[in-house]
């Protein structure tokens, strides 16, 4: 992790976030994210004479991705810009306060933001696809109908408004996508894999017609956002995927088997997308507040592509350790996500098969 502490902190706030100085405290590693790294931390100064508090958190680029040969993620700065604009659709972000580009305060570029409490929901335990099938059969289904309403709100966001973002021709989209996720697949895979070449081709063959672009989040579910005790969603993070796209992708990504908490097996009720929403549902919904026309053979394509990128991540992070590049042993990890992504990925594109 990038070497940040509450002296280095501290420093830096002093004379930039009050005038004076500024003391920090209650300084909280988050081990839970994979991008970048993240500490949340109490700050304390003097205004007009009365003690000043307030809870704030620095998202900062790693070690390994200053150093990286691979663009994995994208630019630090274009995920605060995103944050900036989805701040400004009213959807439920942190405050956005400054990105920071001089490496010389933390040995990284940086963020900060307003610390949101709450948890993420994590799909993978028992407990909490309980609480979400729970959300998804109770009366007025709020939880269900925050999400949808989410992922509207981040397809409202104009992608020519996000700076850092690139905007490109709907028609390009699938083109752009499919060779972006292909070269990093190449330049990452340890041994050659027949499915992952298969499912190359047929995405290459099941190009969908995109009509529109949007600002797309990227890595949209469940596990992405902050719930509350009342089931309310608190706030969405983690945009370092955010980019120009078909809309549709980040329903084809919620959509996973695995993002429902599957890895080896299925789970108790695999008809629900993030253990949350029903699909059918989901996408009818979403039709009803954009008005835009969900395709299954479209969400299919982008849900099988999604799974291609998550198997690419996988086999990326074991690549790194592999090689040395990373010490970070949840790498290792990665190789018992595969068998059951792998599966996925054979059930969709199987009736297919020459």
């Amino acid at each position: 992790m990038t070497e940040i502490n509450t002296e280095t902190i501290s420093s830096y706030l002093s004379g930039r976030l009050a005038e004076g100085d500024v003391t920090v405290t209650d300084l909280v590693e988050h081990v839970e994210g994979w991008s970048r790294d993240t500490v949340s931390f109490t700050a304390s100064w003097m205004e007009n004479g009365e003690q000043v508090e307030d809870r704030l958190v620095i998202r900062a680029e790693s070690a390994e991705q200053s150093n990286a040969d691979l663009q994995l993620y994208g630019e630090i700065e274009t995920e605060f810009h995103a944050m900036e604009a989805a701040q400004s659709a009213s959807l439920p972000v942190p405050e956005t306060h400054w990105y920071e580009s001089d490496t010389s305060h933390l040995d990284a570029r940086f963020f900060l933001v307003e610390h949101i409490p709450g948890e993420a929901p994590i799909t993978w335990s028992p407990k909490w696809r309980s609480r979400l099938y729970d959300a998804w059969d109770a009366d007025g289904r709020s939880l269900p109908h925050q999400f949808v309403d989410t992922a509207a709100g981040v397809h409202s966001i104009d992608p020519a408004n996000v700076e850092g973002v690139t905007d490109v021709h709907p028609d390009e989209i699938p083109v752009r996508e499919i060779e972006r996720w292909e070269s990093l697949y190449r330049e990452t895979v340890l041994i050659e894999e027949p499915l992952m070449e298969e499912a190359l081709e047929w995405l290459k063959d099941n190009k969908p017609t995109v009509d529109e672009t949007t600002l797309v989040h990227g890595d949209f579910r469940i596990g992405n956002m902050l719930i509350d005790d009342g089931d309310e969603i608190m706030g969405v993070l983690d945009w370092e995927f955010a980019r120009a796209g078909d809309p549709l992708f980040d329903i084809g990504y919620a959509s996973m088997d695995y993002y429902a908490g599957k890895l080896l097996t299925e789970t108790e009720r695999p008809e629900l997308a993030c253990s949350l929403v029903d699909r059918d549902w989901f996408y009818k919904e979403y039709e009803r507040r954009t008005g835009r026309s969900i395709s299954s053979e479209r969400v299919k394509f982008w849900r099988v592509l999604s799974i291609f990128l998550v198997i690419t991540m996988c086999v990326g992070g074991m690549h790194r350790y592999h090689e040395g590049r990373s010490d970070d042993v949840r790498n290792v990890w990665f190789q018992y996500m595969l068998p059951g992504l792998r599966e996925s990925l054979l059930r969709h594109i199987r009736k297919d098969r020459i």
